[in-house]
């Protein structure tokens, strides 16, 4: 099977003038007729320059003018023949429009070598300029040479026609910047989100390592026991066997820990963020985890003060699972419920409470919420059940960070989840 071939949807230099040329010429045909038969009043001149400095910011040559005054004379003779006119006049009264684009686009090129950073003000007065000029040539040649032009009626119209296409230029250029902005916002959040989660799992892999350890260490002492048995060759080679595969597989966890906390370690790590930007986060994420149930499960987050957080990977680690907990509890009872979450400081503690009005925990499942590989969470669909490692994962940073978790649930009556911090490690000390 041949490799499936792909096309370059962006536009040739040939394409682009053309565009333009033809965008021109029909958006010219809305106009005012002034001061001399041919001499027209359009926005085109308007929609021009943006289009030679967005379209074609790359161009060093008038070719895209050249290519647009004759997309402009062919539009303008061609109306004019249907209308009855002979070919001769229209052409005559006509190439004096497609001369004004010419000249402005040959202007543009001497006046502004660099489309791409060209300042605001020299921009403004460059198309004020060009504007002017070709208006000048324009109506001396619909004119016939007969007669000077007015030279300031020229020179108000080319100021409105370039400071108008500036402002479109500047509007959307400041909109792109905002597009950009959020789209850095967007790759922002999720690569903190993702790295809050690798993080997480660190923490399992790093308890896997102890317990492959503890599992290789026992082979080792088997072995070493049926060593001395005359009788047991065969099960001492295989207890020895077992011992060098887990020792493998031990060295390839350790490799897998390392390179996780290279490409995390220095993620922001130095950098503090208040808690309104980490509940900013927290909300977003939940949004992307409800989607089209937004209006079914509510958030509520009330902060009484915000608060610099060196701790943000943990504390945002500790807020998404114990949220989305809450959140899936509701969504496996009646689909509909609010998750309101509370955070204060008082004195030197760091107080974190998430309650859910769900459908509660009973007793027994109670004892086992913090065992990992423990999950209430099956698919009936797919037969899959949940890892189990959210509330395991939240009581290990807790734990790892001084503090204290609780949880108060009764069937049918919701969960509340409290979560007491030392506000120093919280804060990394930053807290007065």
């Amino acid at each position: 099977m041949e490799p499936a071939k792909y096309h370059d949807l962006r536009l040739t230099v040939r394409q682009r003038q053309l565009l333009t040329g033809v965008v021109v010429a029909l958006t010219s045909q809305i106009y005012l007729s002034l001061w001399a038969e041919g001499f027209r009043v359009s926005a085109a001149a308007i929609l021009y320059p943006v289009l030679l400095i967005t379209l074609m910011e790359d161009r060093r040559g008038p070719d895209t003018g050249l290519i647009t005054g004759l997309c402009v004379l062919f539009i303008r003779v061609a109306f004019d023949l249907l209308g009855g006119m002979a070919l001769s006049h229209a052409l005559l009264i006509e190439y004096p429009g497609g001369v004004f684009y010419l000249c402005y686009d040959a202007l543009l090129c001497l006046l502004l070598r660099d489309r791409r950073s060209a300042p605001p003000l020299g921009l403004g007065v460059t198309l004020c300029l060009c504007d002017f000029v070709s208006n000048l040539l324009n109506l001396w040649l619909s004119s016939r040479l007969t007669s000077l032009p007015a030279v300031l009626p020229l020179a108000g119209l080319a100021l409105v026609r370039g400071l108008t296409a500036c402002a479109l230029l500047w509007a959307g250029q400041g909109y792109r910047q905002l597009l950009l902005r959020s789209e850095h916002e967007q790759r922002y959040r999720r690569l903190f989100l993702m790295t809050a989660n690798l993080k997480t799992e660190l923490y399992f892999l790093k308890k896997d390592a102890e317990d492959i350890e503890g599992v290789m260490s026992k082979a080792y002492q088997l072995y070493e026991r049926l060593e001395g048995q005359p009788s047991s060759g065969e099960l001492t080679a295989l207890a020895l066997s077992i011992a060098r595969d887990v020792h493998e597989v031990k060295k390839d966890n350790l490799r897998i820990i390392r390179g996780l906390e290279e490409d995390v370690a220095q993620a922001y790590d130095h950098q503090a963020m208040t808690l309104s930007d980490l509940l900013y986060i927290l909300e977003v994420s939940n949004r992307q985890l409800l989607g089209d149930r937004q209006k079914d499960i509510r958030l509520e987050c009330h902060c009484d003060q915000s608060l610099p957080v060196a701790e943000h990977y943990r504390v945002l680690s500790i807020l998404k699972n114990l949220v989305t907990n809450a959140v899936e509890a509701i969504q496996s009872d009646r689909g509909q419920g609010t998750v309101r979450l509370d955070i204060t400081a008082e004195g030197e503690r760091f107080l974190l409470t998430v309650s859910d009005n769900g459908p509660g925990i009973p007793p027994r499942v109670k004892k086992m919420l913090f065992q990992v590989g423990y999950s209430t969470k099956f698919n009936q669909a797919t037969g899959n059940i949940n890892r189990g490692v959210g509330l395991p994962a939240v009581q290990y940073i807790v734990e790892e960070l001084g503090g204290r978790l609780r949880v108060e649930s009764e069937p049918g009556q919701g969960t509340t989840f409290h979560v007491d911090l030392p506000l120093n490690a919280v804060t990394g000390g930053d807290y007065p």
